[in-house]
Formats: C-alpha cells, structure tokens, sequence
C-alpha cells in the first residue's frame, strides 16, 4: 500500500520544467535523492505558479517507515525560498524536520490519525494573491518557490526503480483551484556502468567500450571518465542516445600491467516526455513534470599488461 505524506504547503525552485499534459501554465517539479540512510525530497515551481494550497506526495510501495521517533525528536533537515510580493524580493529559509504527534493535523490535511507527522518549520501557509489584511493571507504575501527536506534513518530503500508521485492543488484566490491540480512524478534508481576491452597488442591500442543505463534503461550525454589504477588520467567519452560509448587508447613506453575503470556521475535528468506518458487518472491538469534521479557509478575493474 502506498502511503501519503501530505504536506501543508511546502515550499516550491525557480528551475525550469517542461510544461505539458494539459495545464500549459503548470511547471511544478518533483526531485528525490537517496542513498542507505538518507533520503531528500525537493519540490519546486516557478515565481510565476500559483501558490500551492495542498501538496500530497505518494510514497511507492516497497519503502518503509521508521516511525519510533517520539515527537520533539529532529531528524532531519530543511531549506527553502519564498517570495515576497509585498517586498518584492525572494528571501531564503532553513529549518529542521521536527517529529510531532501523530493526531496532528495541518489545514488542508486529512483530519485523522496518520502513521507518523513531521513539521517542516519553514511551511507558509494561506493564499498569496489576495488584498492586504484579508484573513488567512501568507505572511508578506510570501510565495512559495522551493523546498527541500531530508531525512536520516527513517526510510529503508527498496531495490529497483520506484516512481513517487506529487500532487498539487493551487490557490485561486482565497479558495483552493481543485480544477488546477497537477501531478508531478520523480523515478529513482541506480545507475550503472558497463566497460569492455579490446586489444590490438601489436600496435599497442585498447579500444575500451561501454553502456551507461539506469534501471535498464540507456542514459544518453553521460560524461564517463576512465580510471587509470584508481586515478583519473583526463579520459572521457560521452554517451550516445544508446548509452553506449568508447575510448581508444595507445601505450607507450615499457610494458605494465594496469587497471582500466570506467566511472560516471549523471546529473537529474527531465524526462517528462515518457515519464509523463501514462498519468493518474482523475487529476485535472495531468502529469506536467517527471524527473530521473541523479547517480554515480563505476564499473568493475579490468587488468591489462601491455
């Protein structure tokens, strides 16, 4: 079953996501970063988005929760960008993840007991664009751009690609904008590295080639460089629309033996275009961003004398 962290009003990055599937206007983005003990959850949309009433982010099956921590307990951390539109300047925020009661609830969040709440201090809360003194209103007129949180010890991560989800309901004035919600959706997953060797010992050349893929599938524009006895030695290749790439390499001097590694470290990647291919049903503006994880891989060691 997947389980819902439903955050009242996080705050959104001024990046740039590809706005598609039904709400042209929409560049709300999701990013999650994960390893064995730490997992961060980002995110974003432009000054120009609405401010976002609710944002519920679906959990994929197979993670699980620690959810020991009594309330008071921090674990973890968070930072975020606000706009003001009364000072008309974007002002920067930081905070901790603090674990609260579990009956706690949020405006905008269900009012029942949930497995675990966390308080992210840096939540504004209320709509942004309505007259000064309105009842409700952010604080400033603060407009959410940004936030990241991450947490320590509290998820345990599953093997292979999972797929989180956001979604996003706007403000329209006063009132929450149903018919403006979004989904956004983050896949993760390791990388992976491949390198193979061929050998002209008479001319001295090493042709070495390889693939660069994420959950099996093939990363193209992945700056890869070869390790040379565990050192970068200034080669590199980038990868092509089938992940592959290649290396040529001639010795000189006295023959050695040496160990050849390929090593990659791949940036997020938009990649709405197919992650968005399938969207919820029953979500108004669709599913307008998908983000890939960012990785680092190496690939295993190969010997050669010559």
């Amino acid at each position: 079953m997947k389980t819902i962290l439903r955050l009242a009003v996080l705050a959104l990055v001024g990046t740039t996501a590809l706005a598609l599937a039904g709400n042209a206007l929409a560049t709300q983005k999701l990013s999650i970063k994960q390893s064995t003990t730490s997992l961060t959850i980002k995110v974003s949309q432009a000054q120009s988005d609405a401010q976002p009433a609710s944002i519920s982010i679906y959990v994929p099956s197979g993670y699980s929760i620690n959810t020991s921590a009594t309330p008071g307990t921090k674990i973890g951390s968070t930072s975020g960008t606000v706009f003001s539109r009364d000072a008309n300047i974007p002002l920067p925020l930081s905070g901790d993840v603090i674990v609260v009661p579990p009956t706690t609830n949020a405006p905008g969040c269900d009012p029942v007991p949930h497995i675990a709440v966390w308080n992210l201090a840096l939540s504004v809360l209320g709509p942004d664009d309505v007259p000064l003194g309105t009842p409700g209103r952010s604080p400033n007129g603060a407009r959410l751009l940004d936030a990241t949180f991450t947490v320590d010890n509290i998820f345990t991560v599953p093997a292979g690609q999972s797929i989180w989800k956001a979604i996003t309901t706007p403000w329209a004035g006063a009132v929450p904008n149903a018919a403006g919600t979004v989904e956004t959706r983050a896949f993760v997953a390791d990388g992976a590295v491949t390198l193979a060797k061929k050998v002209n010992a008479p001319r001295r050349l090493v042709k070495f080639t390889g693939k660069v893929t994420q959950a099996g599938s093939p990363v193209s524009g992945a700056r890869v460089s070869l390790l040379v006895n565990g050192k970068s030695a200034g080669f590199t290749a980038r990868t092509n629309a089938s992940g592959n790439f290649s290396v040529v390499l001639r010795k000189t001097g006295k023959k050695t033996t040496s160990t050849f590694q390929a090593r990659t470290t791949v940036a997020e990647r938009d990649i709405t275009s197919t992650g968005c291919a399938s969207p919820t049903p029953g979500v108004p503006g669709g599913c307008v961003n998908a983000t890939a994880s960012p990785f680092t891989a190496v690939s295993a060691k190969i010997s050669i004398r010559l």
